[in-house]
């Protein structure tokens, strides 16, 4: 016998709550790679391969690209423009994080192992990055509009290439002395959970001051915010896109 129309709604609402969200496959028309705009701009996507602090690639990055909000994008070329009459040039570490990252980001968090910990967070607990805002449930990076980065110039020492057999050195250690990755010297290296990443922490050497200062005063003059938390972590927020928090993977330029 047919459902009748009450009961025919209300098996199909039961069935669309089993069943499981499709997540997002296309990069939106509002997303734009950085490289299209400004190859100039170096890039090293962390999250792309296992260098960073857990020790693995994250789900959705099929790529090591930069993607950004086109306006976010085109404000970081401006970045970039403004640096190099001074210069000094940009050099990223992570844009767009699909939200199927930051939940990779999650479980390693409540997950046993650390092993990237020697490098990353020596005197951290990984319970703690929530408490301690060095990982959040929602990241902008998943709209498009933050972009983890640093300064490079003359003075920086230059990149070593990382690979499995590098020794794990503080990222706190001094300059010189832990892995080299092509930046000016900011104090830490980059994802770095310590005391010494906060944006105006005391204990940094004169020259990573005026370094990080620097690279905050471009950023701000074109409309991007620094986070306290992290001297490397800024948000685009003039005429910042509304979107939701996005899932689309991060492919290989087309």
């Amino acid at each position: 016998m047919p459902y009748p129309c009450t009961a025919l709604a209300v098996a199909l609402s039961i069935i669309a709550l089993a069943a499981p969200a499709a997540a997002d496959t296309a990069m939106p028309a509002n997303m734009v790679y950085l490289r299209n705009l400004d190859p100039s701009i170096q890039q090293d996507i962390r999250y792309a391969g296992a260098h960073n602090f857990t020790g693995s690639p994250l789900d959705g990055y099929n790529a090591a690209q930069c993607v950004l909000s086109a306006d976010a994008a085109k404000a970081l070329v401006r970045v970039q423009a403004n640096l190099v009459k001074q210069g000094y040039a940009l050099k990223v570490f992570d844009c767009y994080r699909p939200s199927r990252a930051v939940a990779h980001m999650g479980r390693f968090a409540n997950s046993p192992g650390d092993p990237a910990k020697a490098e990353f967070y020596p005197r951290v607990n990984k319970q703690d990055f929530w408490r301690l805002g060095y990982v959040a449930k929602v990241s902008n990076h998943s709209r498009g509009a933050a972009v983890d980065v640093t300064l490079i110039g003359p003075q920086a020492l230059p990149a070593q290439t990382w690979n499995a057999s590098t020794p794990a050195v503080d990222c706190a250690a001094g300059y010189g002395k832990r892995l080299p990755d092509g930046g000016l010297d900011m104090g830490t290296g980059f994802d770095c959970f310590d005391e010494l990443s906060h944006t105006d922490s005391p204990r940094i050497s004169e020259v990573a001051r005026q370094n990080r200062q620097r690279l905050t005063t471009a950023m701000h003059k074109e409309g991007f915010s620094g986070y306290a938390g992290e001297w490397w972590h800024f948000t685009y927020s003039r005429n910042p896109v509304k979107a939701k928090p996005m899932d689309f993977p991060i492919e290989p330029l087309p």
